[in-house]
């Protein structure tokens, strides 16, 4: 009957690897295991290879060339250490002399804590969005609300798949009464445009909006701290940057000289912040416009691996965290969803599977003690006397349910006394320098009524088990105090 009422193994696999699976299930249901559940007729599982045999095919980046933003000639003359983020080459941490990655972006994220500290975000995704129903398009792609975003405003969004998975998240605003701008994340700009243009292909092709990837067209600056807006008032020449004119979210064009700019407030650091727009030609000419307008202001030029510092301080979500499983109440992001209007993934987002509440939660993490590393990627467990009890048995336990051997590997492989897949992960790792402490994110199964608590942090490439508390993932300024100051 699973087989009939199922279409099970009748996918790519032919049953080589969902049979086994399925049957490993519905021995758990029926409290049972395998032998006793018996077998369809199916092709012969498929065997393990090691890994070394596949590598070779995908390596090096074939036809996909490196992009540089335009500022990047200015970062290398500055000794910035470069990293890859997508196919972008962008500053990971501005090293001073003798000065380790650690201390180096420890400083920089400091410095935008305390004064003011200029990113390169020209990496983001830009998409421009035109057309009398371009308000109706954007309603139906994101989650949130757009039909009454007024003109000179943004707005942050989440957009879903088709199938209820976050895809991507950023700031939408409205240029004008048919005119959007929208920011992506710089891993999924490719994937969010693909979507775009696929919806209006295929599902909307009566819709009248035209959307055209600008991502190389514009050069992106942020700048942020407790004296940004002293700064850019230095640099730009017919806006005003007061609160009333440019509130939270607010957008502004205008001109620093003879340079035209897109000013958007909005923040990733938790500070009040500003990203400021320019067509690419004229970058670098910005670019070291405020640098020479903010050396007596403290300014700092940081890099990627600081600005992932400031958003984890912050409790901010991006790549590690949408990595494609994570729903919208995954992420403690469920009350933007409009009950109002239908969106794409509204849906399937509903299904049983991805609306229960033992769901890994978004949740923060910091040590429970002194010791201890806390590594991303690290699984995390209810403490160790739990499964140890259960394996001392001789019982290999997979999450407390069905037999399963690869629980005893698992065990002896780590050495920390716990079985299967644990309650969840560690997705981000900092040290804070705001706190003087490791901090993370991670998701935690239910995590909501986990707040408090002691859990395992396993990470058995290393041998490691660290003991972690489950915390709110805001841990600096959760009720956006300096945002608005």
């Amino acid at each position: 009957h699973l087989k009939r009422y199922t279409t099970l193994g009748m996918a790519n696999d032919q049953g080589k690897t969902s049979n086994l699976n399925a049957l490993a299930i519905l021995a758990g249901l029926s409290s049972r295991a395998i032998g006793e559940v018996g077998t369809t007729t199916f092709r012969p599982p498929f065997r393990p290879i090691a890994i070394g045999a596949l590598t070779g095919p995908e390596t090096g980046l074939h036809f996909r060339p490196i992009r540089r933003s335009p500022m990047h000639d200015w970062h290398r003359q500055h000794g910035a250490a470069l990293t890859t983020t997508g196919l972008w080459l962008r500053p990971w941490y501005f090293p001073k002399p003798g000065e380790s990655r650690q201390d180096a972006y420890a400083r920089e994220t400091a410095a935008v804590r305390r004064a003011v500290g200029l990113v390169d975000v020209s990496s983001l995704g830009k998409i421009d969005v035109q057309g009398p129903d371009a308000a109706e398009f954007l309603n139906r792609v994101y989650v949130n609300g757009w039909s009454k975003l007024p003109v000179g405003k943004a707005r942050y969004g989440v957009m879903l798949r088709p199938d209820g998975i976050v895809l991507d998240d950023g700031t939408t605003s409205r240029i004008s009464e048919h005119h959007y701008f929208m920011t992506t994340t710089t891993a999924n700009a490719g994937k969010v445009m693909a979507q775009l243009e696929f919806l209006l292909q295929t599902a909307w092709p009566d819709l009248r909006v035209h959307v055209t990837s600008v991502t190389s067209q514009w050069a992106g600056m942020a700048v942020s701290g407790p004296k940004c807006r002293e700064l850019l008032g230095r640099v730009v020449t017919d806006i005003d940057l007061s609160d009333g004119a440019v509130p939270h979210m607010g957008v502004a064009h205008g001109h620093a000289g003879d340079i035209p700019v897109r000013i958007l407030r909005v923040s990733f650091s938790g500070e009040r912040a500003y990203e400021v727009y320019t067509p690419a030609g004229y970058g670098m000419a910005l670019w070291q416009m405020i640098c020479d307008r903010g050396a007596d202001l403290d300014l700092t030029v940081y890099g990627v691996e600081a600005l992932g510092a400031l958003r984890i301080e912050k409790g901010h979500v991006a790549g590690p965290e949408l990595e494609g499983r994570t729903t919208l109440a995954d992420l403690g992001l469920a009350r933007m969803a409009s009950g109002g209007k239908p969106f794409l993934g509204g849906a399937l987002a509903k299904r049983e599977g991805l609306a229960d509440r033992k769901r890994p939660q978004l949740v923060g993490l910091e040590l429970a003690t002194g010791g201890g590393t806390l590594r991303a990627g690290a699984i995390l467990c209810d403490p160790a006397a739990r499964y140890r009890k259960a394996f001392a048995k001789g019982s290999p336990v997979l999450s407390e349910r069905a037999p399963a051997p690869a629980a005893a590997a698992f065990t002896a492989a780590n050495g920390s006394g716990h079985m299967g897949h644990g309650i969840g992960f560690v997705s981000s790792v900092t040290w804070s320098p705001e706190l003087q402490r490791n901090i993370a994110l991670g998701f935690v199964s239910d995590g909501a009524s986990r707040i408090g608590d002691e859990i395992d942090a396993v990470f058995p490439l290393r041998g490691e088990l660290t003991k972690v508390r489950v915390t709110v993932p805001h841990f600096v300024d959760p009720e956006g105090v300096r945002l608005h100051a």
